[in-house]
């Protein structure tokens, strides 16, 4: 896999951040995204001319094989809010992940389809959660509470093995979220990694 390092303004970072985070995506997906569009579309997926501001975007991106809409993710975000009721949703299809009966893709647009919740929500949840109890670090971000949650389910549900490494997970995710998530869901994690068991 190749990697790529680019220079821009950290105001533009910044403010870039903030718009992907609400949909859902880290800088690294958006590239990506962006990427494949140049592939598939053999040039730039936008209107490089001066009238474009008034012409449409296309309205989907390609990732890992599957079409996301972006148009209506950034409705279905600002109307649809994680409710319990979707991240119990989310645990249940997390459970048949690990028991080797689906995948995240396809899970992902299950928990949609049954709770009502973003595909992309539902993507991110399941990544995060497989990230967890394989100890490995994330760059995607859930709501604190619906953290402080799931890492209660792992450590009642797949016990204290798969629960310390979940903790494993979150103290190498935090010097990334502090970098570059904004507010203090960093300093959350860091305090609740900081708890006795």
């Amino acid at each position: 896999m190749a990697k790529i390092e680019i220079n821009i303004d950290d105001a533009t970072l910044r403010e870039a951040e903030k718009i992907l985070h609400s949909l859902g995506m880290n800088t690294e997906i958006a590239v990506t995204i962006f990427l494949r569009r140049i592939a598939i579309e053999k040039g730039l997926p936008m209107t490089m001319a001066a009238s474009a501001l008034n012409q449409a975007e296309p309205d989907f991106s390609e990732v890992s094989g599957e079409v996301f809409d972006y148009e209506s993710i950034q409705v279905t975000r600002s109307n649809n809010k994680i409710t319990p009721e979707m991240v119990e949703e989310v645990w249940c299809s997390f459970l048949r992940y690990i028991e080797g009966s689906g995948e995240i893709n396809p899970l992902s647009t299950e928990v949609s389809e049954k709770s009502g919740m973003n595909r992309g929500s539902a993507f991110i949840y399941l990544t995060v959660l497989a990230n967890l109890v394989n100890g490995d670090p994330n760059t995607r971000v859930l709501k604190y509470k619906d953290l402080e949650y799931l890492m209660d389910r792992i450590k009642t549900e797949l016990g204290e093995s798969k629960y310390q490494k979940a903790i494993q997970s979150l103290k190498m995710s935090v010097p990334y979220w502090r970098e570059k998530i904004p507010g203090t869901f960093a300093d959350k994690v860091e305090a609740y990694c900081k708890k006795p068991s």
